[in-house]
């Protein structure tokens, strides 16, 4: 297994062999932060277009092609090309599909801002989350 820090700084981590109809954002029910989160997540979605699944339905796993103990490691989003991301690259495709997150992602590509997105992802996961501590 992958030592945690990798896993939530991975970003693609792979391709899902499920990819699903609409982009999709696996999130921690269990977190009240990671709650807290998708709720204002799903409010900037204005055109409906993400679908949320927390990790602990059995559809974030078929959806993902990962095992829960890797969902339990970081927020995901799958792509509907079947491309999933993980921790601060999963918050960065998330930007696609909602109202002003074009210029989050235009900040995104600065050389040197994904790496501290990922470790700032890292801080706040180990501060505010139940991030688990396997894989």
């Amino acid at each position: 297994m992958r030592p945690r820090a990798l896993v939530l700084a991975a970003g693609r981590v792979g391709d899902t062999p499920n990819p699903p109809l609409h982009p999709t954002l696996i999130y921690d029910d269990t977190c009240g932060f990671c709650r807290r989160w998708v709720g204002r997540a799903r409010r900037w979605d204005h055109r409906g277009v993400l679908r949320f699944v927390p990790l602990q339905e059995p559809a974030a796993v078929t959806v993902s092609g990962r095992s829960p103990q890797e969902l339990g490691l970081a927020m995901h989003v799958v792509r509907p090309d079947g491309a999933v991301y993980a921790g601060a690259a999963a918050a960065r495709e998330y930007c696609r599909y909602v109202r002003g997150g074009k210029v989050l992602l235009a900040l995104s590509s600065i050389p040197g801002v994904m790496p501290i997105g990922e470790r700032v992802y890292r801080w706040v996961a180990r501060r505010w989350g139940p991030v688990s501590e396997e894989a």
